[in-house]
């Protein structure tokens, strides 16, 4: 798990590269997300899922991304790769015991440790996937491999 979230952070790092103030607020599917608004939802996810997984309320869940809702690209990046940092770091230390731990979110589902990670990644990976779509349908060069 820990080598597939390294490599999701790298290609959504990659793909935040092209991104640009002329094509940010773009909205290339009518009544769906901006790409801006992809790239911020993108770099929330990997700490606002673990805040989650710590049980944060909806209230407090609201208050982290009022909060943390960046300004530019560089700073959603580096809020992106300071949530992965953060994630991988717990993944590398969880025991079978804590992964196999239930919790309740805060919409009354029930998942162990180790489903909610394996939602993370593919919390992960669809928005990744919605961001280089995008970015091919503003006519962007994308050159990234998404897997391996």
């Amino acid at each position: 798990m820990i080598k597939q979230l390294e490599y999701i952070a790298k290609t959504i790092e990659q793909l935040f590269q092209y991104v640009d103030v002329e094509i940010q607020h773009r909205q290339p599917i009518a009544n769906k997300m901006s790409l801006w608004e992809v790239c911020v939802h993108l770099a929330q996810i990997p700490k606002a899922d673990l805040l989650i997984l710590e049980g944060y309320s909806e209230e407090q869940m609201a208050n982290y991304y009022y909060v943390n809702t960046p300004v530019s690209i560089d700073n959603a990046k580096k809020l992106f790769l300071a949530g992965i940092q953060e994630l991988i770091c717990l993944c590398e230390k969880l025991t079978k015991e804590q992964l196999d731990k239930k919790f309740t979110t805060y919409w009354k589902s029930e998942y162990s440790t180790a489903e909610w990670l394996m939602q993370i990644v593919t919390h992960l990976a669809h928005h990744r996937a919605q961001l280089y779509q995008y970015l091919l349908m503003l006519n962007r060069d994308v050159e990234i491999v998404l897997f391996r």
